[in-house]
């Protein structure tokens, strides 16, 4: 079975998605589609990027990354980004109007 066909990747693929979400929300940004098909989209251009590591699997990489994730998740609800202020666009136009 190829690294890309495994169970073990396409879960690394839709954690890595999700958390690049998470990020981009942070940041500001949300996904223009549905979640699922940026994680589908993700996952088929990473599919020749990424093979088998020597070293495997860290011994406490399910742990680590639910705990990077659910930090993400506080932070999003603790501290919602604030969003300044944008002056109106056409500003000489409108002071003409009025």
């Amino acid at each position: 079975m190829s690294p890309e066909a495994s169970q073990e990747y396409q879960r690394a693929v839709e954690e890595a998605a999700n958390a690049f979400m998470k990020v981009m929300n942070l940041r500001g940004f949300q996904v223009r589609d549905y979640p699922q098909n940026f994680v589908a989209q993700m996952a088929q251009t990473t599919r020749l990027a990424f093979e088998t590591s020597r070293q495997g699997a860290h011994d406490r990489a399910d742990a680590l990354v639910s705990d990077m994730l659910s930090a993400a998740a506080v932070a999003v609800r603790s501290a919602p980004a604030k969003v300044p202020h944008k002056k109106p666009a056409f500003t000489s136009l409108s002071r003409r109007l009025a």
